[in-house]
């Protein structure tokens, strides 16, 4: 079996905002074979910088795109593929935005393999750990405490045992984001796990003192108030915070995460399959997570055939206590494939059925495709 072809679909939404969801436009990547058997993937990041990585031509020997590395090679030789193409990527890769490219092309070979197999890709992976995963709601801040205590008694009559409050805003005033905080908590309890997303970071003394002023809540996890790279702050707070510092949707490869929990000394790591690596990568950053005693929770902020893909890389985890779950409704993350994951009591089912366990809905690929011409991105604010 041979590789013929990768292509990449691009979508957006009529109007994208500069907001915290990354849910507004995707790249689908699809590997085709010349046994007629397609892979899906997705990578979650900007789809023009990714269309680009993956299509460029031959530049010279370790300067050249995914597609033109990976045509004429065997699809289910996934690990000599990642490392050809993170070798043939190094003058221009090796973190960022290539890892992102591979991470969609990694999914789509899992998933011609576990079609070809007739296997979920998990199986494949030799997981098998769980049939099925607690969700915890993830949603974008609100404007006020009563909206925040609305949406969380909301969620737990919906079956939710864990809500997270993300970015707009917070950070900027650490004294109201604890007040919040403690309404939320009065109103859903001491059993609902809480977790807070700062997303855009603050100052080291400003993310200590929310961690201070959010231990009387009990929350989960405090989730990346600080600059991805400030990996001594990230120690700093560790080790001072009464409060679990969770941190990596932007970091990438196994270097990236083995620096985030050795130097950083993060409670949580939350690699995305989409961004960090792929499958075959996220892999290793959790076996290097468990012998360091880190918990894995993965970021999952996209379209369903990352919550497949992330639902089979959980399924490989022993100790996994969540899969994060996105709550905006819009077509992009709802409609992109015929089947749609939504949580019963809580709780979402790994997929059983052969690879990745998604099929594409071309109608909603072909309502929302995007050549690129004539951007709209909204006013900043």
């Amino acid at each position: 079996m041979k590789i013929t072809d990768i292509r990449c679909t691009m979508l957006r939404l009529p109007e994208v905002l500069p907001i915290g969801d990354g849910t507004q436009d995707s790249l689908i990547v699809e590997v085709d074979t010349d046994e007629g058997v397609t892979g899906v993937g997705e990578a979650h990041t900007s789809p023009w910088v990714l269309r680009a990585i993956i299509e460029a031509p031959l530049s010279h020997v370790m300067a050249r795109g995914l597609r033109v590395s990976l045509l004429g090679e065997d699809p289910t030789d996934i690990a000599r593929l990642w490392d050809r193409m993170y070798s043939l990527t190094s003058v221009f890769g090796r973190r960022g935005a290539v890892i992102h490219a591979i991470s969609a092309v990694d999914m789509a070979l899992w998933d011609i393999l576990g079609k070809l197999a007739g296997k979920p890709v998990h199986k494949l992976l030799g997981g098998g750990y769980r049939d099925e995963i607690p969700a915890y709601a993830s949603i974008l801040a609100l404007d006020s405490a009563e909206a925040s205590v609305a949406r969380a008694r909301e969620l737990t009559e919906q079956g939710f045992t864990a809500i997270k409050f993300g970015w707009n805003g917070l950070g900027e005033d650490v004294g109201r984001d604890a007040e919040v905080m403690a309404e939320v908590r009065r109103a859903v309890g001491d059993e609902i796990d809480l977790m807070l997303d700062v997303g855009a970071p603050i100052s080291r003394r400003s993310a200590l003192q929310l961690a201070r002023l959010l231990e009387p809540h009990h929350l989960f996890f405090l989730e990346e108030p600080l600059a991805p790279d400030d990996l001594e702050g990230y120690a700093a707070l560790a080790a001072a915070s009464p409060v679990p510092i969770a941190a990596g949707e932007k970091e990438t490869t196994r270097y990236g995460f083995r620096d985030l929990m050795v130097r950083g000394a993060v409670d949580v790591i939350q690699p995305d399959v989409a961004r960090a690596g792929g499958l075959w990568e996220c892999r290793k950053i959790a076996d290097d997570a468990a012998a360091c005693g880190v918990t894995v929770i993965p970021h999952c902020w996209s379209t369903d055939i990352l919550v497949a893909a992330t639902l089979h890389f959980i399924a490989t985890l022993p100790d996994c206590p969540y899969l994060e779950f996105c709550l905006v409704d819009n077509p992009i993350r709802t409609s992109v494939t015929h089947s749609h994951f939504e949580p019963e009591g809580g709780r979402v089912r790994i997929p059983d059925s052969p690879g990745l366990g998604v099929e594409l809905n071309r109608d909603t690929l072909e309502a929302y495709h995007y050549s690129g011409d004539a951007l709209s991105l909204g006013e900043p604010r």
